[in-house]
């Protein structure tokens, strides 16, 4: 009921997948540049509950970097610290494109790639057929 935990794009706490249906999950590998920023548009094709990770590698001494999600209307609604691993859930009230922003401006010279691991779990179960969830 993992989804390849370990690597990058994967972070090791990434969890479960809800409800066995790695279809309402993504894995993403981001780059954020020295002084800029990165973001990741995840359309979301009905309300439900938003559950991740991410984790920031490269640079040196201190990997941080911000998370920054807005809606569909452009409202933000989660804001994380500055961190190099960082669990995160917000509700998705309305279907639609919710975007990742991450924030990389405070590193002068070192560039940083992102694991972000994200479900959306609506609270359905699987249809259970003979076969499994499948």
């Amino acid at each position: 009921n993992y989804y390849q935990p370990g690597s990058v794009g994967t972070p090791v706490n990434a969890g479960t997948i809800p409800h066995g249906r790695p279809m309402e999950c993504a894995n993403v590998n981001l780059t954020a540049r020295a002084r800029g920023s990165v973001e990741h548009v995840a359309t979301l094709p009905q309300p439900g509950l938003v559950r991740g990770t991410f984790e920031a590698q490269g640079g040196f001494g201190r990997v941080d970097i911000f998370l920054r999600v807005r809606d569909p209307q452009g409202l933000e609604i989660l804001a994380s610290p500055r961190e190099d691993t960082y669990e995160f859930s917000f509700p998705a009230q309305i279907r639609g494109d919710y975007v990742f922003t991450f924030d990389n401006r405070f590193s002068l010279y070192t560039w940083k790639s992102i694991g972000l691991f994200y479900c959306l779990d609506t609270g359905q179960a699987p249809i259970p057929t003979p076969f499994g969830p499948y």
